[in-house]
């Protein structure tokens, strides 16, 4: 008698023993990579192509605000584009504002700066929610954690703080905020208003840059800078303490 062989549920599912949804789930999120990598790429060549002779302004700031006022409604979408595109980038925020003030004046920049704040912050969280993890080590290649916050009022707390002190790591809480449930109205909210007290000053640093008043801007953008690069320090020198903890304990 012939033995009659039946196909092991490895063999079944394929080579990696996954079962269908898990197949299907994986079809899913490396095509959504895919999608999002081209798109970034698509992004970044438009952006490219709009600001091409931007790099042969920036020497002359008072060139740079001619051109992007001449070009109208096409320098306000490039300046926009450019900020959107910041928020998946480790470019502080705060550096396109003072650009955003200079150009635009203060209230036109500031305004600005929040619509794009609010469209790339949106983006970052809803990427996190779509392709989670993957999407974390796209944007944090070097082995950087998310923060898991489950109780709402220390998350609301730490929103606060995290988004009203410059120089935290603003694009972390973001991805860290998409993994937990909650109101992704809620976070907007106290995010952005967190962020206005910062931006505004820079804002108004890079009016006064442009207006020719540069003790003001000088005290406006040293209000700005002092404090974040203190947060920037104290915030790395506790991690990398953390990160040492941690290797320790391993090694033990």
């Amino acid at each position: 008698m012939k033995q009659i062989r039946g196909k092991s549920p490895g063999a079944r599912h394929g080579r990696s023993g996954d079962s269908p949804k898990q197949s299907a789930r994986r079809k899913k999120t490396l095509l959504g990579i895919l999608i999002l990598t081209v798109g970034l790429a698509l992004f970044l060549f438009l952006a490219a192509a709009l600001c091409r002779s931007v790099s042969n302004l920036l020497s002359d700031p008072d060139r740079l605000r001619a051109a992007v006022q001449q070009r109208r409604a096409a320098g306000v979408l490039m300046f926009f584009g450019i900020e959107v595109l910041q928020g998946f980038l480790p470019i502080p925020l705060e550096l396109t504002t003072v650009a955003a003030g200079y150009v635009f004046g203060p209230f036109a920049g500031l305004l600005l700066t929040i619509c794009a704040m609010l469209c790339s912050t949106s983006l970052v969280y809803y990427c996190s929610k779509l392709f989670g993890r993957r999407f974390f080590h796209l944007l944090f290649p070097r082995g950087e954690h998310p923060w898991i916050l489950r109780d709402a009022k220390v998350r609301d707390w730490t929103t606060w703080l995290i988004f009203l002190i410059p120089g935290l790591p603003k694009r972390l809480f973001i991805f860290s905020a998409a993994l937990v449930p909650q109101k992704f109205s809620k976070f907007l909210v106290i995010s952005t208003v967190a962020r206005i007290p910062s931006l505004l000053v820079c804002s108004f640093g890079g009016h006064a840059l442009g207006s020719g008043e540069y003790r003001q801007a000088i005290l406006l953008l040293c209000a700005v800078t002092v404090p974040a690069v203190a947060a920037f320090l104290i915030y790395h020198s506790a991690t990398d303490k953390k990160h040492r903890r941690k290797t320790g304990k391993q090694d033990k």
